[in-house]
């Protein structure tokens, strides 16, 4: 369906279909190319791609709505899109339109990224973990 829409827009020449591509080599070299990072799910509840973008130093231009709206929380490398068609492109175009746009969005993509590590994600998990011991043990002093 989507490539007789590329086709029936006149497209073909500005869209590629790729299939498959290997998460560790060629679909990060993908991230890496890109000017921007553009996602517009309703639906996804993880939001993973946008980690994986951001890993790269590509900015982000996305909606915010289920997984998205947790991870895009307090990013600096990405910007949170309206959810209406001009609102969207809009803002796609002006970030690709803007050299000093995308570049300050790629220098604050990797930290954003590095936030969502395994190591983070391990060490927020430990601290929450400490808190619950511990209002659980002041919970038995008043018992």
């Amino acid at each position: 369906h989507i490539k007789n829409l590329v086709s029936t827009l006149d497209l073909d020449a500005n869209v590629q279909f790729v299939g498959y591509m290997d998460r560790a080599t060629t679909l990060l070299d993908c991230y890496k190319a890109a000017d921007v990072f553009v996602f517009a799910s309703r639906t996804e509840t993880q939001g993973l791609v946008l980690l994986e973008a951001l890993a790269q130093e590509t900015p982000v231009v996305s909606t915010a709505v289920m997984g998205t709206a947790n991870v895009l929380d307090g990013m600096q490398g990405a910007i949170i899109a309206p959810e209406d068609v001009v609102g969207f492109s809009t803002l796609v175009a002006s970030v690709l339109n803007d050299p000093a746009v995308r570049q300050s969005l790629s220098q604050r993509a990797l930290s954003d990224a590095k936030a969502w590590s395994s190591c983070a994600m391990t060490n927020s998990l430990v601290e929450y973990y400490e808190r619950l011991i511990s209002s659980s043990r002041k919970m038995e002093i008043f018992t």
